[in-house]
């Protein structure tokens, strides 16, 4: 028998050595075998099990960082790969053995063994560029904090509810909780007691009770996605001790090093807000804020009007609110629920020149009459899918919006939750619902879902930035008007407000108008201001209607001679500034942006992606995320080196298709969407290979069945939906204001930041949208 085979058997032989029968079974195992294979591996058995006294030190031999630890009474040098590995190795050995020191010596990360593998680290080529790493921000991480949190790496250890002792480290410590580094061989549950006593600073500090051991509950549990040797344990500290605020105190000696401490604490907050409001200011997620079942306030940014407009119907009239209709709203709020979110599927349909919407959630209707909705608006350029998730809003969320009653003309203590609807397919991908079989149903079966035509109220919507986003001033001004249709029909009123480019009128009667027509405006009074002026016949296009037909918001067409009547007007409502009054804009203050910004940040449902140009191409830059990490970012965060994530699976190979094409500097660019799949072939729980491919690149619909099937069979499937948008401007009324305070602290650090942000020439975001495509596709398990 050779080597190998004889060190294979005493592996294996290992959980049986302190048993009655391992003689036993060392007879089966080497029955038929010379009678030296016995003794060989029996001798190689007791020099494993064998006690050691050996101290262990990795500096220098390990690719990773090396901390100093007592264990069982040794001082060890250990790196997170190895510590882990002690904890399993000690249990499988029964003790700190000849064989846990071998091991150690021979772990994956070891310099030693990874040049055997022709893996070396210490090579000194130039590691290749990967333009497709990037760094990750936690949105929103500092946000709610209401302490400073000290950075120190301490060891300590932790008693379980089992009473297994583990040694970990700290991540941080504040007067209320801690974040610990622990190793991942241990099983650790949410809501857990645990034990810590700060062994390393027991050692170092002379405070009272700081050798004492200190209740935690483990409130998070987080990977590490750069090592899964190792785990965090968010806690919070249960106890009324004031020990560890004495001991933060203690570590800053002085003010200055206090001042230090926070001013970097600053400039961290600071840059990380600075990529939070690129993120409010551009997502293309509709927020929305509700006072039980009604809608009462949307947020609008520069690329979620699309789903503001489709909501729109042929009067330019709001049907969002009867799309949150009572019964829906029920589902998704029910007490005691915290966040809920279900897939809203729609389309229009044009009757007698009225648009009617209709809308169905998943648990609104059976298998048969969904396909059947399917069927009926899949076949209509107006169908989309879109997710509604929904959050109830916090004591703490309610306190700051409270102060800004006036401001949003509604009572902010009535709110009671806060949503986000987010567009998750379109037309283009209208022929997947059509693959079931039409069911046998009358279509009339369809009309519980049509929206009211008549909204019973308008909810409020505020843009996410304090900026004007008028052309033009607008002033009350009532003067007599008549308006001439396409078809000659004369209808009389009055205007109600007046800017140089457009015109708000009321008519004496209720009309069948519509949005997008044209008419002509004569306004009687005006001409007799100015007869070589043709005031009596001036071109408008309608831009808004009110349900009541009789309120008509109108926008002036650009001729060649309508310019002598902006000039006149714009006389008009110069010479006249005194008598005339200004109406106002709804524009949010800072203090509200701050509070909507708070809510927001920590129910994000999307994953930001931020781009800059370099060397004249788009490369990404900034991923932002919240943890725990949903599973397709995870994926992307083991794919990167160390604490970066690879976005190959997504852009590789297609840059020009989802960065330079849609990502053009052009006003007015819309935002441009891809459904992308992706197969993660794994072997366990490793990775073996990563394939992605956009939908419009298969061939037909059996291909991509066949590739999803594939993926499900060999590992994992994702349908990941890109969204790619130009940056015209990053900047925000907020940014500023934190530009401006971190000035104070450092001019050049400022500077920096703000040359950074600047540089932010586009924007994306990552949306999952596995469980619709499966569902469509009727390949759900």
């Amino acid at each position: 028998m050779q080597q190998p085979e004889i060190l294979s058997l005493a592996e294996r032989l290992i959980p049986a050595y302190h048993s009655d029968d391992f003689d036993l079974l060392l007879n089966q195992m080497t029955k038929g075998e010379a009678p030296s294979v016995k003794f060989l591996v029996k001798m190689e058995l007791n020099r494993m099990m064998a006690p050691c006294y050996k101290s262990i030190d990795l500096r220098g031999r390990v690719n990773g960082e090396c901390r100093q630890y007592e264990l069982a009474g040794r001082t060890h040098w250990l790196d997170d790969v190895a510590f882990n590995a002690y904890h399993k190795l000690t249990n499988k050995f029964g003790g700190y053995t000849e064989g846990v020191w071998e091991a150690l010596f021979n772990t994956h990360n070891n310099f030693r063994v990874m040049k055997q593998r022709h893996q070396s680290l210490h090579s000194e080529s130039q590691p290749p560029e990967k333009p497709l790493e990037v760094e990750a921000i936690n949105l929103g991480f500092d946000l709610k904090r209401k302490e400073n949190r000290l950075k120190v790496s301490s060891q300590l250890e932790i008693q379980l509810d089992s009473n297994q002792l583990v040694h970990a480290v700290t991540v941080d410590l504040s007067p209320s909780g801690a974040k610990f580094k622990v190793p991942s061989a241990f099983d650790y549950k949410l809501g857990e007691i645990i034990h810590a006593r700060f062994v390393e600073l027991a050692r170092t500090s002379e405070i009272e009770g700081i050798d004492q051991a200190i209740p935690y509950r483990v409130v998070g549990i987080d990977e590490s996605y750069e090592n899964d040797a190792v785990k965090f344990l968010r806690v919070l500290k249960l106890d009324n001790s004031n020990t560890l605020a004495t001991v933060i105190e203690q570590y800053f000696k002085s003010d200055a090093q206090k001042a230090r401490h926070d001013n970097q604490d600053k400039i961290i907050r600071a840059r990380t807000r600075g990529y939070e409001h690129i993120f409010l200011k551009h997502t293309c997620s509709l927020p929305l804020f509700f006072s039980g079942d009604q809608l009462k306030l949307v947020l609008m940014t520069e690329n979620n009007q699309p789903i503001w407009h489709y909501w729109q119907d042929e009067r330019n009239q709001q049907a969002l609110s009867s799309l949150f209709n009572q019964d829906r709203m029920s589902q998704l709020t029910r007490p005691g629920l915290r966040g809920s979110s279900n897939v809203l599927y729609s389309f229009t349909h044009e009757h007698h020149g009225k648009t009617h919407f209709f809308s169905m959630m998943m648990p609104e209707a059976t298998r048969e009459v969904r396909q059947l909705f399917w069927h009926v608006g899949a076949k209509k350029p107006s169908w989309k899918a879109f997710r509604l998730s929904v959050f109830e809003m916090s004591d703490e969320d309610k306190q700051a919006l409270s102060h800004h009653s006036t401001e949003l003309d509604l009572d902010p203590n009535t709110l009671t939750h806060c949503g986000m609807l987010q567009e998750i397919s379109d037309e283009k991908s209208s022929q997947d619902y059509l693959l079931t079989e039409k069911p046998r149903l009358p279509s009339s079966s369809l009309n519980q879902f049509k929206h009211a035509r008549t909204p019973e109220y308008d909810p409020t919507s505020l843009y996410f930035d304090a900026k004007s986003r008028r052309r033009e001033p607008r002033y009350q001004f009532k003067s007599p008007v008549e308006l001439t249709t396409d078809d000659k029909q004369v209808l009389v009123g009055h205007t109600d407000d007046l800017s140089k480019h457009g015109v708000r009128i009321i008519l004496s009667e209720p009309s069948h108008l519509k949005a997008g027509d044209v008419c002509d405006l004569n306004f009687k009074e005006l001409q007799l201001y100015d007869k070589r002026v043709p005031l009596n016949s001036v071109p408008y296009q309608i831009v808004r209607i009110s349900p009541d037909g009789r309120t008509i918001q109108l926008s002036m067409m650009e001729e060649s001679f309508t310019l002598r009547i902006v000039a006149f007007l714009g006389r008009l409502i110069d010479y006249n500034q005194e008598k005339l009054v200004a109406k106002k804009e709804l524009l949010p203050s800072g203090e509200l942006l701050e509070g909507l910004h708070d809510i927001l940040l920590d129910k994000v449902v999307s994953t930001p992606v931020y781009f800059e140009k370099r060397r004249g191409n788009l490369k990404p830059k900034v991923i932002g995320v919240n943890f725990p990490l949903p599973a397709h970012i995870a994926l992307l965060a083991k794919l990167g080196e160390e604490k970066s994530y690879s976005l190959e699976p997504i852009y590789k190979g297609r840059t020009n298709t989802l960065l330079a094409m849609p990502m053009k500097r052009i006003e007015g660019a819309k935002p441009q969407y891809h459904e992308l799949y992706l197969m993660v072939i794994k072997f366990g729980t490793r990775i073996q290979a990563v394939e992605s491919k956009l939908s419009s690149e298969f061939s037909n619909i059996k291909s991509r069945i066949k590739f999803i099937k594939d993926a499900q069979a060999s590992g994992e499937f994702f349908a990941i939906r890109v969204l790619s948008a130009p940056v015209l401007d990053p900047m925000t009324v907020l940014m500023h204001k934190d530009l401006k305070e971190l000035n104070q602290i450092s001019q050049a650090k400022a500077r920096s930041l703000e040359k950074e942000l600047h540089d932010v020439v586009g924007y994306g975001e990552l949306t999952d949208i596995t469980e619709e495509v499966l569902i469509r596709l009727e390949l759900t398990k």
